[in-house]
């Protein structure tokens, strides 16, 4: 499944009061999409073919997240840089996506799906009508590669091939992949939380389900379909999609899915710094994901929050203003902006820090989020340092 999960912080700062009239509580940040028993904002996906590269932003603010490139991901990017794939194939530019770093390696599994590719061409099972011949190759894919039964987080290529687990991303990627050595049309399709393939008839297109080995066969019965869906993907009876929720993805952004993925399956772990290069490096693929971006921005949020809970302050507030500066109109930066400042400032204070408080408030204005907070905290730190020094002066013994 394509993972519009995320989101949860995994801690709420506590919360000192300066003073309760400007107590900032720290905000979680939620999901940018719905996903089937989840809870979160609904983002519709606009229906749209895939991007024109003509149209494709020739810098954007991500590069900024995404850290050090390996080789094969320079040039990867390189590629891509068109909106299309010219030096890799799909399946290259997948397993680079899924971490493969080794060309060797890569060369190699490569070579596995190319043999099966053969295997399937040797059976003459690929014969009769267009989808005829998209059904033989889903149920070879499954009868010889994807037998290890889907498991939501299985996006890299590599566990599919090696041990038969996947998800609906990986299914969809090695499925086109395969049809297209038998001259099938085929497209990515993102639908909110999933990722399915789109196979282009003569008469028209029709939607693949890849996850599920059976699905042509049950083509007639959309209920036994709609149930074997669920049942694979464990999801509640009920849930319900309309082609309309829908987005048809070129081959490069098929393959920043799996960033994506790789981006929400980091985050679950706390790794927060690998979880917004890996969805930096998604919206490089696509910069016109909505969900990667809203990730990318999660991520940050939440990352901002583990830190303040360390008490790492100044790394806290570092994070949040480089989020600013990528999105200064995101709600939750602003308010956890204000909230690390009052633990931060709160912490000072108690450690009779006083100057040190007000420079930071001084520092932190030039964001202007909230002035009247900003300018009811400087009023309360001079208030506590003069009452500590007041307090002082009567403990200080008289001299002879």
């Amino acid at each position: 499944m394509l993972h519009p999960r995320l989101l949860v912080v995994l801690g709420i700062w506590s919360c000192y009061a300066i003073a309760p009239s400007f107590r900032p509580e720290a905000v979680r940040a939620s999901s940018p999409t719905e996903t089937r028993g989840a809870a979160g904002a609904v983002v519709e996906l606009v229906i749209r073919e895939p991007a024109d590269s003509s149209r494709r932003p020739a810098a954007t603010p991500y590069r900024q997240f995404e850290g050090p490139l390996n080789v094969l991901e320079e040039r990867l990017f390189a590629d891509a840089s068109d909106g299309r794939w010219d030096e890799h194939s799909l399946l290259a530019a997948a397993l680079v996506a899924s971490g493969v770093e080794d060309r060797g390696r890569m060369d190699g599994y490569i070579a596995r799906v190319a043999g099966l590719a053969g295997e399937l061409r040797d059976s003459m099972a690929v014969t009769g009508t267009v989808r005829q011949e998209a059904q033989a190759v889903l149920e070879f894919l499954h009868r010889r590669v994807l037998h290890g039964g889907y498991q939501i987080d299985c996006t890299d290529l590599r566990i599919a091939l090696d041990e038969g687990r996947f998800n609906c991303v990986s299914a969809s990627v090695l499925f086109n992949c395969i049809a297209e050595q038998f001259g099938l049309q085929v497209q990515g399709l993102e639908v909110p939380g999933h990722a399915m393939s789109r196979l282009v008839l003569p008469e028209g297109v029709l939607d693949v389900e890849t996850t599920c080995p059976s699905w042509f066969r049950l083509l007639d019965d959309p209920k036994k379909q709609a149930a074997l869906v669920a049942k694979t993907l464990g999801i509640p009876r009920g849930g319900s999609e309309t082609p309309a929720e829908r987005r048809v993805v070129s081959a490069v952004e098929l393959v920043a899915t799996i960033y994506y993925n790789r981006g929400v399956d980091l985050l679950g772990q706390r790794g927060f710094a690998e979880a917004v290069s890996a969805n930096a490096k998604a919206l490089r693929l696509d910069p016109f994901s909505g969900t990667a971006h809203g990730n990318l921005l999660a991520s940050l949020n939440n990352w901002a929050i583990a830190m303040g809970s360390e008490r790492r302050y100044a790394e806290a507030v570092e994070i949040l203003e480089r989020g600013l500066t990528l999105d200064a109109a995101y709600p939750t930066f602003k308010t956890n902006y204000l909230h690390v400042h009052h633990q931060w400032i709160e912490d000072l204070c108690g450690k009779q820090r006083f100057d040190e408080a007000a420079d930071l408030l001084d520092r932190a204005a030039w964001a202007r989020l909230d002035e009247d907070w900003f300018r009811q905290a400087r009023i309360e730190v001079q208030g506590r340092r003069a009452r500590s020094n007041l307090a002082g002066s009567r403990l200080t013994p008289l001299r002879p």
